[in-house]
């Protein structure tokens, strides 16, 4: 039976993909979110709104169809159902992007806001919109009015630079689309210009509206503890790679004065470029490949409960000239000695001379400024009559006081070094969030804690701790073994290990049933 096309309600929530240069592989992101989605069920549009270079059909296995985005935007057609082509995954539908250059690459005002509001008039599950690479006009209102921004960047100092700057580009253009913008308020804004290239950040602006008495400067702070726009390493090579959508988000809240959400990152693999060499999505053509297992791990991490609070405000720590050493260090109060030399190893790692997340989020002298005072920081915290001191004077009611203060407040800062079994907190779970392999992976890799820590307190081989992350049942042992590697993992990394082996199980049983194991 011939599927209905998305139809005329609003979208559940509209997803835009950006990038802050081209080359990063953002199309290849958006397409195959989409068909992950489509794949387990949702009803999903995608739309090419990159006009410079459109593509997604390919990326999709497909031939252009015959109307695109460019018979909508010039209203050749009148709704934006007129112009979707479902594709060969049940449930997906796909916009294309223009086919004539007569269309152009850029949009005048009225333009963008009619394919914004044909968007939202999408019956949809979810709505993937791959935008234009940079600070182009279009992108810069996608990204600011989806329900979900997403930033693709790229190991490289170039792309680095240019997801700082379209993150900072973003939140001016919505805090400028604010009512209470005015004349004045708005040459005050321009009048900042650049700094080394770079669009006034929002600690900066917060500062200078504070300083002026300006109206905008409660939406301005408001803003910067709302907006988190999520972030996407991909084409990770080296281990550098991994840690570097951590680093990039320490960097932002550190300088920038926003706190982005990562996502996840997508390896290096061959295999992306032989799909579309064949002219077949990676999904379909290489299904078990390194990039669709992290695409997995990404669309599992969307869909997940811990995304439902994605809006609510997160409160940006202090500016670093007045953090306490253990903000400095990025660490939580009571740190072990071992976790406060780590810390700093991993200071000097993100923001030494070979590091990529100081590239366009401050300057080489506050960068300087700041290791300086870390390693300031870190010997102070080692002198064990020193800290003794420090904590009694700083922390009179003791670190539970202030631990429990700082989650009322604010997330730890991305990137904080991660704490022992003895002083990680505990995960609040809520009633309907499932603990399985992949979400005892991701509060392992958020809380930076090693397998080779869990394997040297539990006693367990790291290839069964990988297993159970990435649900390999078919290399798990018995049973009676894997209830019991299950619970130690949960423990240390103070999940409920009853809701763990439950779960966990859950899948090893029909998996096992499945296969006769």
């Amino acid at each position: 039976m011939k599927q209905s096309k998305p139809g005329s309600q609003t979208a559940r929530r509209i997803i835009a993909v950006g990038s802050g240069k081209g080359g990063v592989g953002a199309s290849m992101i958006a397409t195959n979110l989409a068909i992950f989605m489509g794949q387990i069920g949702k009803r999903v549009a995608l739309i090419d709104a990159n006009l410079a270079s459109p593509g997604l059909h390919a990326w999709l296995g497909a031939d252009r169809p015959a109307r695109t985005i460019g018979d909508l935007l010039y209203e050749r057609v009148d709704n934006i159902e007129d112009a979707l082509v479902e594709t060969r995954v049940s449930g997906l539908f796909l916009l294309a992007g223009v086919s004539d250059l007569m269309s152009g690459t850029s949009l005048d005002e009225k333009r963008i806001d009619r394919l914004i509001a044909a968007i939202r008039s999408l019956e949809a599950d979810y709505v993937l919109v791959d935008l234009p690479s940079g600070a182009n006009p279009l992108a810069i209102n996608l990204l600011s009015s989806a329900d979900l921004s997403i930033i693709v960047t790229v190991g490289t100092p170039d792309s680095v630079e240019a997801t700082f700057r379209l993150m900072a580009t973003v939140f001016l253009h919505r805090l400028l689309s604010h009512p209470q913008v005015d004349p004045v308020t708005r040459e005050v804004l321009e009048e900042m210009g650049c700094r080394a290239g770079l669009p006034p950040n929002p600690r900066e602006i917060v500062a200078r509206l504070t300083e002026l008495e300006s109206p905008l400067s409660e939406a301005a702070q408001e803003l910067s503890t709302t907006f988190h726009p999520n972030l996407i390493v991909n084409q990770t090579r080296i281990k550098a790679d991994e840690y570097l959508g951590e680093a990039m988000i320490s960097a932002s809240v550190r300088w920038i004065g926003l706190m982005p959400r990562l996502l996840g990152s997508v390896g290096w693999d061959d295999n992306v470029w032989l799909a579309l060499r064949r002219n077949l999505p990676l999904l379909i053509e290489f299904p078990r490949s390194r990039a669709c297992k992290d695409l997995e791990r990404i669309v599992r991490k969307l869909l997940s409960q811990e995304f439902k609070d994605l809006f609510s405000a997160k409160i940006i720590p202090p500016v670093t000239e007045n953090q306490n050493l253990y903000e400095l260090l990025e660490i939580y109060p009571g740190a072990s000695e071992e976790e406060v030399r780590r810390a700093l190893k991993q200071i000097k790692e993100w923001f030494g001379p070979d590091g990529l997340a100081g590239q366009g989020s401050c300057t080489v002298a506050q960068r300087e400024d700041y290791q300086k005072r870390a390693e300031e920081a870190h010997a102070e915290l080692l002198d064990r009559s020193k800290r003794r001191q420090y904590d009694r004077s700083n922390f009179p009611d003791g670190f539970a006081a202030a631990r429990e203060h700082r989650d009322q407040e604010r997330d730890s800062i991305a990137g904080t070094v991660a704490a022992t079994h003895d002083s990680l907190p505990e995960v609040v779970l809520s009633d309907d969030q499932f603990v399985d392999g992949v979400f005892l992976g991701e509060v392992r890799r958020e809380r930076n804690v090693e397998l080779t820590d869990i394997s040297n307190r539990a006693k367990i081989s790291i290839s069964y701790l990988k297993a159970i992350e990435e649900e390999r049942f078919e290399d798990l042992p018995a049973a009676v073994f894997v209830r019991g590697f299950v619970t130690e993992f949960a423990r240390f990394l103070k999940i409920n290990p009853g809701r763990a082996v439950t779960d966990f199980m859950a899948k090893y049983e029909a998996f096992a049933h499945k296969n006769g194991k």
